[in-house]
């Protein structure tokens, strides 16, 4: 089942701060490293976040690795707590049901 993750671009917003404070404060707490990328405790924690890798062409280094940090909902919950943001805990997927739409009455005659 694939949970949707947040980029710093995305998350930054959610946490009303701007990207480059997210990523500032995130670094100070030991959370990223300085390439942005999880610091120690946190490689590896796919229930908090995921690093996406890729290529891309480079005109002058060639082909080029990179990796992007990016958070799950327990992951964004996670540091809101760690850098003391009050955030509305979002739903677990399992938790969200579909609501039936409300029967119209009927006439009893």
């Amino acid at each position: 089942m694939h949970h949707p993750t947040y980029t710093l671009d995305q998350a930054a917003p959610l946490l009303n701060l701007g990207r480059n404070t997210l990523a500032r404060r995130l670094r100070d707490a030991g959370v990223l490293g300085p390439d942005n990328l999880p610091a120690g405790p946190y490689r590896g924690r796919v229930s908090l976040m995921i690093v996406a890798t890729g290529t891309y062409w480079h005109p002058i280094c060639g082909w080029t690795h990179y990796g992007r940090t990016e958070f799950t909902d327990a992951g964004l919950d996670h540091i809101a707590r760690k850098l003391g943001i009050d955030l509305a805990r979002l739903p677990h997927p399992s938790s969200r049901r579909v609501q039936q739409a409300p029967q119209p009455a009927r006439s009893l005659s």
